[in-house]
């Protein structure tokens, strides 16, 4: 089998050189040389010209495989297969729905076993402490796979913050604790002198009062941001109040409940003006008895009424 290469150069040698390289053959092998370009120069130097080029080949004494060329058999026709008496189609069967989509699972319950709750309490106290609380007690146990935890101390204030943004802050924290030291998703609730309770009171009077404003006025009603836990009971308390409806507007951090009437906002007929202005004015149509009779000014001379003696 005869192997070959074909080298460049700018002048023969060069071209020699590169296709003995690039052949690569044995230092025994019989490399035949072949001038297959001569090389051109430039035309003043700049146009035109090429580089010369030469093959290099030996036989490396190895026979060449042709491959083998499949013998083609006669195509037989196919007769048609006879056809079979139908079989009657059978009932299907139903479907079976799988279990996840019938009944979902139950919830893993978690005990006191399962938690650490020394360390929840140790925890939450490192972070309490930073606050520069005095005698902090904090307090934790597991009441229906919910952990529980509670804080008491003298400062309530600094715990709960605004609105209770803080005390929030630190359930979340303290469930992500949890969370990493058992690989499991715990619910938790933290509480500081009874906050949660008084805080539950206030959101229910607040919107059982505002919906029946909302129903009397036919006017909506917007509360300021909360979290899901408090609009969870504002639109619980909003349902008690017939012909009030609530629903939940925004996104994040300023999600907030408004509470409208059942059928849509009544909007009043007088919309241009002030309130309480004109009150004592008598309406358009009521004539006023004290006022003058306006004169048509196209009947008075432009010098005054003259007035003409019939005698």
């Amino acid at each position: 089998m005869i192997k070959e290469f074909i080298g460049t150069g700018k002048t023969i040698e060069e071209a020699t050189v590169s296709a003995k390289t690039g052949l690569n053959a044995p230092l025994t092998a019989d490399v035949k040389i072949e001038i297959v370009q001569m090389p051109k120069k430039k035309v003043l130097g700049l146009f035109g010209g090429s580089d010369a080029q030469v093959k290099a080949s030996y036989d490396d004494g190895k026979k060449e495989r042709k491959p083998k060329q499949k013998k083609s058999r006669p195509v037989q026709e196919k007769k048609p297969a006879p056809k079979k008496a139908e079989a009657p189609k059978k009932a299907e069967a139903p479907k079976k729905v799988p279990a996840s989509k019938e009944e979902k699972p139950e919830v893993e319950k978690i005990s006191d076993s399962d938690i650490d709750l020394d360390y929840v309490c140790a925890y939450l106290k490192t972070m309490i402490d930073s606050f520069k609380v005095d005698d902090a007690k904090v307090t934790a146990k597991v009441v229906d796979g919910v952990v529980e935890v509670n804080v008491d101390c003298d400062d309530y204030g600094i715990i709960i913050g605004r609105r209770g943004e803080t005390l929030d802050a630190l359930q979340y924290l303290t469930s992500l604790a949890i969370k990493k030291s058992t690989d499991k998703y715990v619910r938790v609730t933290l509480n500081v002198g009874d906050y949660r309770a008084k805080r539950e009171e206030t959101l229910r009077a607040l919107a059982i009062k505002n919906a029946n404003y909302v129903v009397r006025t036919g006017r909506r009603y917007g509360f300021e941001p909360m979290n899901p836990y408090e609009r969870r009971i504002i639109h619980t308390a909003v349902q008690e109040v017939e012909g009030a409806t609530s629903r939940s507007v925004g996104s994040g951090m300023d999600r907030k409940v408004l509470i409208e009437p059942v059928g849509g906002v009544r909007h009043s007929g007088n919309r241009g003006g002030r309130r309480g202005n004109n009150r004592n004015s008598a309406p358009a149509s009521t004539p006023d008895p004290n006022r003058e009779k306006r004169v048509d000014r196209a009947d008075i001379p432009k010098f005054g009424k003259i007035e003409v003696n019939k005698d």
